[in-house]
């Protein structure tokens, strides 16, 4: 399944337009270890779902009775009712603490300077630094060249002597 057919069917799903296949599908695609980056918030999503949706569904498949009775008809569907109301807070809850912890992921990437001026001074230091230290090697390397010439030119000298003899 390319992108594209991904992208709408999250779209879709956030609209509560999906059929059961539809998310099952998208869930196939989103809970694998290889998310592009794109669905990798919706990926996130799809895990707490699905961590939380089996617990709710074990919840609501235990209070299930055999041949219940009007009355118990009546406290069953009391029962479901109030694991709909919960199964909802909890959802509310995970996707808060979805929020939650996009909002903490957005400060990391925040300036270290308020003031342009400051943050252009330390960038130019920082970069007279690399200078200094880059210059430091260049003059190194300058220097072992100066001696691989000298000790070039007395090999030529030597060899050329050799020649001669």
């Amino acid at each position: 399944m390319n992108s594209n057919d991904i992208r709408k069917l999250v779209e879709k799903f956030y609209e509560g337009k999906t059929s059961l296949e539809e998310e099952r599908t998208l869930a196939d695609f989103l809970l694998r270890d290889n998310v592009p980056d794109e669905f990798f918030p919706d990926s996130k999503l799809f895990y707490a779902l699905n961590t939380h949706s089996m617990a709710i569904a074990s919840l609501i498949d235990s209070f299930k009775e055999e041949q219940p009775s009007d009355r118990k008809t009546k406290m069953s569907h009391a029962k479901y009712w109030a694991i709909g109301v919960a199964a909802s807070f909890a959802l509310i809850l995970g996707v808060r603490q979805f929020q939650k912890s996009q909002q903490a992921e957005s400060t990391l990437f925040t300036d270290t300077y308020k003031n342009p001026d400051d943050a252009y001074r330390a960038t130019v230091e920082a970069l007279q630094l690399f200078s200094d230290n880059f210059s430091k090697g260049t003059e190194s390397v300058e220097k072992a060249n100066m001696h691989l010439e000298k000790a070039q030119e007395i090999i030529n000298q030597s060899l050329k002597q050799g020649i001669e003899k």
